[in-house]
């Protein structure tokens, strides 16, 4: 968006707002704030920019050192600010601007695995509380290993570009370290994957009818720790999509119909990133079973033992910092991902055209 634009689209915007009956539909009236709230940002945003650059033309003009050291300070801090807006004008899919619901499945490796699917959980919630955005970070659901760690979870991850920011993170994760598992604490390869749907907004979940008899509903205890709720009612529950095969698990609310719902709108969003990708005739490309979490299917290698690396297997962007890594530091790989797609995406239509 050009600046007027923004601007005209954020005074219809504030219009909305204040008119009467904004609250009737609360859902809807959250939406459109969010969006102002955007709008506002990028233009505070351009405005403190435009005034950074005209601050250091005017303390070059006066050649006083004090001056010019504070304005390359500014200068300094707005090429920063300038790479960040470079990235997240390379988020233009159609949901990359919509939260997120991100799946966990331990793969190959037994135990080691399911700890392994743990950690990474855990490096999520890291990355996402962590995150300038403020995003709100939901466990939506939790199945817990046999000795340790976890089979699958899923998080939803709310606030702007969630999705386009975790696109980097689909895909199989390898882990390679000696195994707190085995009495002889042998060197041992795990592997976890990652699966990732856009948080839907209702309008968008309204645009695709699913018909009830293709869904399998069935409630289950929802497990995890203590609480006088737990395991006592069902209220989690499982739907089964059943020309794709997709599965979506919710516990996460104390109420079964709203787990319903929630698990309904996930298997939604993805049909709709299925039907957008042209790929309805082959949904059962988009299951969650569908990544296989093993030898030579990862998109990214995290290595404890003999040495400390982290290693993206598409971009080549690696560093040996690999605790900070996994306390939810991802930026890097985010960023070398996005440019990675970016320029992927352009020698491809160059070869089209």
């Amino acid at each position: 968006h050009s600046g007027p634009r923004r601007r005209a689209a954020a005074g219809e915007l504030e219009a909305q707002s204040a008119s009467e009956g904004f609250w009737e539909d609360a859902d809807a009236a959250e939406a459109t704030l969010r969006t102002l709230a955007e709008h506002r940002a990028v233009l505070e945003q351009a405005a403190r920019w435009e005034a950074a650059v005209e601050d250091a033309k005017a303390a070059a003009d006066l050649e006083e050192a004090e001056l010019v050291e504070e304005a390359s300070a500014a200068l300094a801090s707005l090429d920063g600010e300038l790479d960040a807006w470079e990235l997240r004008s390379l988020m233009g899919g159609a949901h990359d601007s919509c939260g997120a619901v991100l799946t966990l499945t331990a793969g190959a490796g037994g135990v080691d695995a399911q700890d392994w699917a743990e950690m990474l959980l855990r490096m999520y919630r890291r990355w996402a509380e962590g995150h300038p955005s403020g995003y709100r970070v939901t466990l939506t659901e939790r199945t817990e290993g046999e000795e340790a760690g976890i089979k699958s979870a899923a998080l939803t991850i709310d606030g702007p570009y969630a999705y386009g920011n975790l696109k980097a993170e689909r895909g199989t994760h390898r882990l390679v370290r000696l195994s707190p598992f085995n009495a002889a604490n042998k060197r041992q390869t795990s592997f976890a994957g990652v699966e990732l749907m856009p948080l839907l907004g209702e309008e968008e979940a309204g645009r695709v009818e699913i018909p009830p008899a293709d869904l399998e509903v069935t409630t289950m205890r929802a497990g995890g720790a203590g609480g006088q709720n737990v395991n006592k009612v069902e209220t989690a529950v499982r739907v089964r999509h059943l020309p794709s095969g997709l599965v979506v698990r919710c516990q996460q609310e104390r109420s079964q119909a709203r787990n319903r719902e929630i698990a309904i709108s996930m298997v939604k969003a993805r049909m709709l990133e299925a039907m957008e990708a042209q790929r309805v005739d082959e949904l059962a490309q988009i299951r969650g079973e569908a990544i296989a979490a093993e030898w030579g299917q990862q998109i990214r290698s995290y290595v404890l033992a003999p040495y400390k690396m982290v290693k993206d297997a598409r971009t080549g962007h690696e560093t040996p910092q690999v605790q900070s890594v996994l306390d939810g530091e991802l930026g890097g790989f985010i960023d070398a991902y996005l440019r990675w797609a970016a320029a992927a995406e352009r020698d491809q239509r160059a070869e089209g055209s």
